[in-house]
């Protein structure tokens, strides 16, 4: 079966999330890399990445090296607690924003599917109810604190048409017996479900 989304059995406090992703100034935020997909500002505070790449954003399953915590890390008081909970190893950890007025362009990312060994997990830290993202054609809606596996193989596009930015604990994972279970238990939906 194919997985197209699930909210995770997990919850986190998004206060104290949202606080970590306010210790970074703004000169900190990178701006995201793929720079066809989006319109206004989308960026990015790398907290976990492929080792000697500490600005890198994406995850590469074959980094050779493997991955570490990046120095932004060290200023974060609950996203390493926040880890722990994740019974998996972890590839790319990062705050991603989307600022207001801001969109994520219709597009896919490749092999970020539970059938491909990586999946992608979302925690929102701060949104709003302008938050409009679609994935294959269907709105999710993402609170606070939440945990979403979103397969981004399929289609998916974001607008914040809000007055508030919105940020995202984005975390890049290589799939174990543990995400399985947290993906394919009763809270998944399948693709076309």
């Amino acid at each position: 079966m194919t997985v197209r989304k699930a909210k995770l059995p997990l919850e986190f406090d998004a206060e104290r999330l949202r606080l970590d992703a306010a210790r970074f100034a703004a000169s900190e935020w990178q701006p995201h890399f793929n720079i066809h997909n989006y319109e206004g500002e989308w960026s990015v505070v790398p907290l976990r990445a492929v080792k000697g790449g500490v600005t890198a954003i994406f995850p590469d399953p074959n980094a050779p090296e493997g991955y570490a915590e990046t120095p932004l890390m060290e200023r974060c008081e609950y996203v390493p607690e926040l880890l722990r909970s994740f019974e998996c190893e972890l590839q790319t950890v990062r705050f991603l924003k989307l600022a207001a007025g801001s969109k994520i362009r219709r597009h896919r990312d490749y092999e970020l599917g539970l059938e491909d060994g990586f999946v992608r997990v979302h925690v929102p830290a701060i949104t709003n109810r302008e938050v409009e993202f679609t994935l294959d054609d269907e709105p999710v809606t993402m609170l606070p604190g939440e945990a979403w596996y979103l397969n981004v193989n399929f289609h998916h596009s974001v607008v914040n048409a809000g007055s508030t930015d919105r940020i995202h604990l984005v975390v890049d994972c290589f799939v174990n017996d543990w995400m399985r279970e947290m993906i394919l238990g009763p809270n998944a939906i399948p693709a076309g479900g």
